[in-house]
């Protein structure tokens, strides 16, 4: 992920803009997946878990984790649209080694993501 796709997002963000989907590229994916960080996540979500030092994680503190994890090696960060379901795949390997991978899945209207679609699933 380049820097101007970073510089976007937060732009985005901080603009407090809805992106809207109008073509089915991870960056497409990406964008609406960050605009939504500031949603805080249910403990019955399969998204939930604890960050150190944060009461009430978001999905923005969840995104930390992952992207934070991106150095040396091999990332990736990949996913898509079809319609209104999209997913953001984040992975992190060394040589033949999978270090970790980050799924998020959701589903949008009107270009912003539904809470009650979000899940993730991820691996060590």
């Amino acid at each position: 992920m380049g820097r101007r796709t970073i510089r976007v997002a937060a732009a985005l963000l901080l603009l407090g803009a809805a992106p809207v989907i109008q073509s089915e590229t991870t960056e497409d994916a990406l964008r609406v997946l960050l605009a939504a960080s500031s949603l805080p996540i249910p403990p019955a979500s399969s998204c939930y878990g604890l960050v150190r030092g944060v009461a009430r994680p978001t999905l923005g503190d969840f995104l930390a984790t992952p992207l934070a994890g991106l150095n040396q090696g091999t990332n990736r960060v990949t996913g898509g649209c079809d319609r209104d379901r999209c997913r953001v795949l984040i992975t992190h390997s060394a040589g033949e080694e999978d270090l970790f991978s980050y799924e998020y899945r959701f589903r949008t209207a009107r270009g912003r993501l539904v809470p009650a679609s979000l899940t993730c699933i991820s691996t060590p």
